[in-house]
């Protein structure tokens, strides 16, 4: 008799680290004799739901998924995870539908976990009331201990799911205390992956013909790792410079990209690195404030001066180079006049890309507990501004390409993205194969839409 596996679909919200992850689940329920993968969650027993607590928006969202798969689908099995799960895990037990919630913390055990308490446990209970209790356990509950904290590298070397391009994790958690953030709650103190496991990762990826990795984590800069492990004790430790350059020394046909990048960490080597044939043309710096006095409030570890000589450090060596930022609008004490500066700031940057974020307050952080926040209707006429000059920023660096050939990875029938981060429209064609990456003349720029054409 055939064996019948049971149906899993991910749903993954958030950040570069999330979808590494979500990656890592989907390798393991592939290698697996007995869960499959659908895309269909109308049709999956076990639902995951991989979430992101970084704004009020974010966990808004998550609970609005879950309740609407648990209306479409009330029998399947939802499990939560990620940086919601691990922060308020009660919040996502009481919701309608919800069987599990596993943290960050065991994340890489999820699988295990859902087999153990959702179907292990469940078989062997007597009653309703005793198959209730095994399939809502706390996080901290005993029964989860079996399986112990998991190290947040115990994916290993994942391979990208369903995406062209691949996201290798090689750091976790921060220990920065910006008042307005509730990551470290969510990921912990910062934690670096052994140098050579990434490096055997990469070279992994570059072999198997992945056209492009991006390097991922909290906080990319911190990385430091002993030798022969991912201990950050004192001793001989090989650092970020190091690791990135060691990387591009190691692909043969893959490009690397960085996915976010701290200012402090934005220095002489990076901008070096970045005109490596291999570096792709990209850096995302985040801003949050061009506001001195702003960024004293955000704890931020840089003024408006050092923020603005970095980036003219990396121009100077790389003038092509994509230049994308964060910024929050709406942070309490936020005046007009603090605005503009950040206004000012992108526009002498010429940044090519702005994600602008009005002010969340996360519950646990000092900022939630400060005063004097601007009017909503202002929050949104700045949040209005912010994505024109967004707009205009990226048309214009885009308008510098026009006429020009460029190399991009073909993402969509339709779509294909530049290693300085430009995505081209095309008319599909059959010799057009999603996953390569090939040249395209650049023709032609309407609004922030760019046509090419596959050569």
């Amino acid at each position: 008799m055939k064996h019948v596996k049971r149906k899993v679909a991910i749903e993954t919200f958030g950040c570069r680290l999330n979808l590494f992850e979500s990656d890592g689940i989907m390798g393991q329920i592939m290698a697996s004799d007995s869960y499959e993968i659908t895309e269909n969650p109308e049709q999956a027993e076990v639902f995951v739901v991989n979430t992101c607590t970084v704004t009020d928006q974010a966990d808004q969202k998550n609970r609005q998924l879950i309740q609407k798969a648990h209306k479409k689908n009330p029998d399947a099995k939802i499990v939560v995870t990620g940086c919601y799960a691990q922060t308020d895990p009660e919040e996502l037990r009481n919701l309608p539908g919800v069987a599990l919630v596993v943290g960050n913390d065991r994340k890489a055990h999820l699988l295990e976990l859902i087999e153990s308490k959702l179907y292990t446990e469940a078989r062997s209970s007597q009653s309703g009331e005793q198959r209730e209790r095994s399939i809502t356990p706390s996080i901290s509950d005993s029964a989860f201990s079996a399986f112990g904290p998991s190290s947040v590298f115990a994916y290993g070397n994942v391979m990208p799911v369903g995406h062209t391009r691949a996201y290798l994790k090689i750091q976790d958690g921060c220990d920065r205390k910006c008042t307005y953030c509730k990551i470290p709650q969510a990921r912990g103190s910062g934690i670096s992956r052994s140098f050579e496991d990434v490096i055997e990762h990469a070279r992994m990826l570059d072999e198997r013909g992945v056209p492009e990795i991006v390097l991922t984590g909290v906080n990319l800069g911190w990385y430091k790792s002993s030798p022969g492990g991912e201990s950050n004790e004192a001793g001989s430790k090989k650092r970020f410079g190091a690791l990135v350059l060691a990387v591009l020394e190691n692909l043969k046909r893959a490009r690397l990209r960085l996915s976010s990048i701290e200012p402090c960490d934005v220095d002489e080597q990076l901008a070096e690195l970045s005109t490596h044939a291999r570096f792709c043309d990209f850096l995302h710096v985040p801003l949050q404030s061009g506001s001195r006095e702003m960024l004293k409030r955000m704890r931020r570890t840089y003024n408006p001066v050092s923020f603005r000589k970095r980036l003219e450090t990396v121009r100077k060596h790389n003038p092509d180079i994509f230049l994308g930022t964060d910024v929050i609008t709406g942070f309490p004490g936020e005046s007009e006049a603090h605005f503009q500066e950040t206004v000012k700031l992108c526009q002498d940057l010429e940044m090519a890309n702005i994600h602008a974020f009005p002010f969340s307050p996360r519950r646990g952080t000092l900022a939630a507990e400060m005063n004097d926040r601007p009017a909503q209707p202002v929050v949104r006429a700045r949040m209005e501004i912010l994505k024109n000059l967004k707009d205009s920023g990226y048309a214009a660096y885009a308008s510098k390409f026009k006429g020009k050939v460029r190399e991009a990875i073909v993402e969509k029938e339709n779509e294909a993205l530049t290693d300085n981060f430009l995505r081209l429209k095309f008319t599909p064609s059959p010799t057009v194969k999603r996953g390569e990456m090939r040249p395209f003349q650049i023709e032609r720029l309407e609004g922030t839409v760019l046509y090419s054409i596959p050569l």
